[in-house]
């Protein structure tokens, strides 16, 4: 409670002096250059404020800005720039850090040891080491103090959830649930032997998919605040451009049978395949990184999943409609069930199906109109599923731009 008193404090004095500077420009924007221009500007500081924050609020907000059904659009795409833009840990964290780990810096296993990070998350970044055999390792080190900051923080957001759901705008948004389902993904990425499980757990399953890989994990190197892998080189997201088409082709084909092999079969699924997990290698390899945001689906979660896709790829819109309402988190007696169906059936029907060209994003964008118009909202289980599905096909396109999306969830692509 002390800890959360203090992050009040602190997160309330940020917020002030953040409102004294921005109100007065949100104003003089609006007059002379109209409410899109302040509401253009306005998500922008609140993104930037948002990093300010920590990186409770980063993690938060990458991960509820997939809701497009419960935030609006604009936002989200807004709030999307925050994969790539936490702050690397500093050479003083760093030292504290390799001292909780391993007692010392660097790592007495450790023959060199870069200083600079290549890589930084919310939750940890990753430097460069060399064996003392040569091997070449990636060190995936937690950042220290890091706990006690995002509990305080997640513990606020939730106070500040049940304030908002008594606002007559809100209810019925399921407001807690997206919370709770968010606070649950960011306090299992606190924890790195979990994600040592899961990245063990999704090699094995993916180990049969052709042309991906899963670096391998050093669990005897491994601690509990640092995670030790292979080291994969030449990780860039401008590879794709330097490979000749049916190599790109293949690969994110490639990457598509992992989504459905994780979605489909095992209902084990990585939730989070930006651009920056998921890489083409010149060699001719996918790669996918990062487990830490990885859940196991229901059975029931996972099979209507897979019912939702297999209609859509058939152009069963009013079976994809029925789905919908399945996994609604709640339906009241005063909603039009009906026409929601027949909402989703016409959309499915100049969307999706045989001789459509299908986009996931748009489909996507066009359910969480037809939700937000009948007040119904998909349960956390479901939805994020389905949004890591979304952020995984902006993914493949950018691999690929004629990968078929849609063949996802109807068979294992070709």
């Amino acid at each position: 409670m002390h800890r959360v008193l203090l992050r009040l404090c602190s997160l309330t004095l940020a917020v002030a002096a953040e409102a004294l500077v921005t109100l007065p420009v949100l104003a003089v924007v609006r007059a002379v250059r109209g409410r899109d221009a302040a509401g253009r500007f306005l998500r922008r500081r609140l993104v930037r404020r948002i990093q300010a924050l920590g990186p409770t609020f980063v993690k938060f907000a990458q991960i509820a800005g997939a809701r497009r059904d419960v935030l609006p659009g604009p936002l989200c795409d807004e709030l999307s720039r925050l994969h790539d833009s936490v702050r690397p840990i500093t050479a003083r964290q760093s030292r504290r850090a390799w001292r909780k780990a391993y007692g010392g810096a660097p790592p007495p296993f450790l023959a060199g040891l870069d200083a600079v990070p290549v890589a930084g998350g919310s939750i940890a970044c990753v430097y460069r080491g060399v064996l003392h055999d040569g091997r070449v390792v990636a060190l995936k080190l937690k950042r220290p103090g890091i706990d006690g900051v995002m509990r305080a923080d997640l513990a606020l957001i939730r106070a500040l959830v049940r304030a908002c759901e008594r606002l007559p705008q809100l209810r019925g948004m399921p407001m807690a649930d997206l919370v709770g389902y968010v606070s649950n993904a960011i306090l299992g990425q606190l924890d790195l032997r979990r994600e040592e499980a899961n990245i063990v757990r999704l090699r094995e399953n993916l180990a049969a998919v052709p042309d991906v890989d899963v670096p391998e994990l050093h669990p005897r190197l491994s601690r509990p605040t640092c995670l030790v892998f292979e080291f994969i080189p030449e990780l860039d997201t401008g590879t794709p451009g330097t490979l000749p088409d049916p190599v790109r082709a293949r690969l994110a084909s490639a990457v598509l049978s992992a989504a459905h092999k994780m979605m489909f079969v095992d209902g084990f699924v990585h939730c989070d395949p930006h651009p920056g997990n998921i890489y083409l290698l010149p060699r001719g390899r996918a790669v996918i990184l990062d487990a830490g945001y990885s859940v196991q689906l229901p059975d029931r979660v996972r099979n209507l999943i897979g019912g939702f896709f297999s209609a859509l790829a058939s152009g069963d819109g009013r079976r994809c409609g029925e789905i919908m309402l399945a996994s609604m988190a709640d339906v009241g007696p005063d909603c039009d069930t009906d026409a929601f169906v027949d909402d989703i059936a016409e959309l499915v029907a100049r969307s999706a199906g045989p001789g459509n060209a299908f986009a996931m994003a748009p489909f996507g964008n066009g359910v969480f109109e037809v939700q937000s118009a009948h007040r119904l909202y998909a349960a956390s289980d479901f939805a994020f599923p389905i949004m890591s599905l979304m952020i995984l096909e902006s993914t493949v396109r950018g691999l690929w731009p004629e990968a078929d999306f849609q063949q996802v969830g109807a068979a294992a692509p070709q």
